[in-house]
């Protein structure tokens, strides 16, 4: 059975594996022309004329062992750089951040600035051959810029000079991740999305977070995540993001396995309580076979 993309993008170091928490939960989001709101001023960077901020302006694209598309990074003039993730679905969804390169030491400091708040401190160099070779993991906003590259880092191929999105991609907004009231829509998403691509690698689904590799905690200040392994976990299972607080609504994702035209497929179904509830609904009832809706049960709605 063929990996999905979305699989290969989870399984992408701790950095790249939160960009893609952001981006999946967004992209139910709606789609901007231009930022909602000018972005942070861009950190000072390296003079415009410094080789390796000239050598670094474009197209920069990773690959799994496949040859599959895995992340591009953009970087812009005026310190914009812009990531994009290829999705099931045109067009993909991408983000602009902001970025500062000091290209001094060896390897170079890369500043990748998330939000107002957060700053991830990486290192880069450009490598003989005309690669970008970039630590992603062990890289979260917090955490000391690596002092070396590990197991040789991810290099990135020039795919083009341009500094601009391409036309499949999009900018969606991740003011929608960062709410309360959304979080666990965005956080239910992202788990029934792994359950998928974790059940095409190992053709069973995951019973614990840390096996989905996405970087998710099973407890934050508005929500309790778990998983509800069924007794065939070849077949289907479930995922609850149970609220903590009044006002927030609770959530219940399942995932079957069906056959439609004699392939096997998965399907999710996503509910939602239709009030503020600290209680996720029960499971959702499954899909006929070659049907891609379930039923939400009594007291819940289900997920576009």
């Amino acid at each position: 059975m063929k990996k999905s993309l979305l699989h290969r993008h989870l399984r992408l170091p701790v950095f790249a594996a939160s960009l893609c928490l952001g981006l999946l939960g967004s992209l139910g989001a709606p789609v901007l022309a231009q930022p909602s709101a000018p972005p942070a001023p861009p950190p000072s960077l390296s003079p415009a004329s410094s080789p390796a901020v000239k050598q670094l302006l474009g197209q920069w694209e990773a690959k799994d062992p496949s040859g599959q598309r895995l992340l591009t990074f953009i970087f812009a003039p005026e310190g914009k750089l812009f990531i994009v993730l290829p999705s099931p679905e045109e067009p993909s969804p991408a983000v602009e951040m902001g970025y500062e390169i000091n290209a001094s030491p060896k390897p170079m400091h890369l500043d990748v600035k998330i939000n107002s708040d957060e700053t991830v401190l990486t290192i880069v160099e450009l490598t003989a051959d005309g690669k970008m070779r970039l630590q992603l993991e062990n890289t979260n906003p917090g955490l000391p810029r690596p002092a070396a590259f590990t197991a040789g880092g991810t290099l990135f191929e020039k795919i083009s000079d341009a500094t601009t999105l391409p036309k499949n991609a999009q900018l969606v907004d991740m003011k929608k991740t960062r709410s309360p009231e959304s979080e666990g829509e965005v956080v239910i998403e992202v788990m029934t999305r792994a359950q998928q691509a974790y059940y095409l690698e190992n053709s069973k689904f995951a019973t614990k977070l840390e096996d989905l590799g996405i970087g998710i905690p099973p407890e934050t200040d508005q929500y309790r995540y778990e998983i509800l392994a069924q007794s065939d976990r070849a077949q289907s299972v479930t995922v609850t993001a149970q609220a903590k607080a009044g006002g927030l609504t609770s959530y219940t994702g399942a995932v079957f396995v069906r056959k439609n035209n004699g392939e096997e497929m998965t399907v999710r179904v996503i509910c939602q309580t239709n009030a503020p509830s600290t209680s996720p609904p029960a499971m959702p009832a499954p899909p006929e076979n070659g049907a891609t809706k379930g039923q939400c049960p009594a007291g819940s709605k289900p997920l576009p």
